[in-house]
């Protein structure tokens, strides 16, 4: 009798040993894939959303916040996601700061902010970032070696990891590429020039757009008040570690951090200050020398100060979310 329940002990644990390994072998597309299969939420109704006290509506899908005379937010709030996009205006041209979900068009509500000529750059080639580059005729890309290698008959085409649009049925497209901007290099929107600024660690390609005049940083989904995803496909802790204690030497302290996500609960364009990069900082590097724990199973939420959380890969032993896969 011992005997038998030893063996079934021994059999069960080999079982749960295999279905973790491969768990953990296939976690990120097993876990894309249950995406993809739960589907994205509905909607939510346009008379749900309560908008903030500088925020309108720009239609029945967009809103719009003036952060200054020549700088918008133009938001998705309906959208479960809320992405934002940042419209930049100069004397001469214009720059669009990613171009949103696939969902709508995005580029009449730009054309009735300014009729100046707008290019358009992503923070990186997430779907929700690049689902409307097609529709503006000069698409700028970050001038880094290897998108320039992939980039065939002046067209480029990110990869399904790059772009994750499978997990909400979207197909990838690619788009031409009109111009490519060097890093640390300006563009001149004429009386307002803005640097790109290479962010890694949300992705490898990740950018963020310095604006000196202003004195904001145009960040994607490199950080923000809430939720820090490092743990998709080729996210990395070490990059972000390093790319946080590069923008705490190098920006001023009175620099606003504007990111792309967020902002549901006040309904204003997400931003933070400096303190947050410190913040994020002490953290990954608790994290790195294992003085953080983490809650949850995969991905694990490594919390950062009161509203933000780090949500990565295992950090131990075989983990990967310091290093780019």
């Amino acid at each position: 009798m011992m005997r038998r329940v030893l063996r079934t002990a021994i059999v069960t644990g080999g079982v749960l040993v295999v279905l973790v390994s491969v768990f953990y072998v296939f976690r990120t597309p097993l876990f894309l894939k249950a995406i993809e299969l739960a589907g994205a939420p509905p909607l939510a109704a346009q008379e749900a959303v309560a908008l903030g006290a500088q925020e309108v509506w720009a239609g029945d899908f967009y809103t719009v916040e003036r952060l200054d005379a020549q700088t918008f937010a133009i938001s998705e709030p309906r959208y479960f996601r809320d992405v934002y996009s940042y419209l930049i205006v100069g004397d001469r041209e214009a720059l669009l700061i990613d171009s949103g979900s696939p969902l709508r068009d995005i580029s009449p509500i730009v054309a009735q902010l300014t009729d100046k000529p707008v290019s358009v750059i992503a923070t990186h080639l997430h779907f929700d970032h690049v689902g409307n580059h097609t529709r503006f005729a000069q698409v700028l890309m970050p001038d880094l070696s290897y998108l320039r290698a992939r980039t065939h008959d002046g067209k480029f085409v990110p990869d399904a990891l790059e772009h994750l649009g499978q997990v909400e049925g979207y197909d990838i497209s690619g788009w031409d590429v009109g111009g490519w901007w060097s890093v640390g290099g300006d563009l001149d929107l004429g009386g307002r020039s803005l640097t790109l600024l290479t962010t890694p660690g949300h992705t490898p390609d990740s950018i963020s757009i310095w604006d000196e005049t202003s004195k904001r940083l145009f960040m994607g989904d490199y950080a923000g008040d809430g939720e820090i995803y490092a743990f998709l496909p080729n996210s990395s802790l070490g990059a972000y570690l390093e790319t946080t204690e590069r923008l705490l030497a190098e920006l001023p302290p009175e620099t606003l951090l504007f990111a792309a996500h967020g902002g549901a609960e006040t309904r204003a364009a997400p931003s933070v200050g400096m303190r947050n990069l410190v913040d994020l900082r002490d953290g990954l590097l608790a994290m790195r020398d294992d003085r953080l724990a983490g809650t949850g199973f995969w991905p694990r939420a490594y919390p950062i100060n009161r509203n933000t959380y780090v949500l990565a890969d295992w950090t131990g032993p075989g983990g990967s979310s310091w290093d780019f896969d």
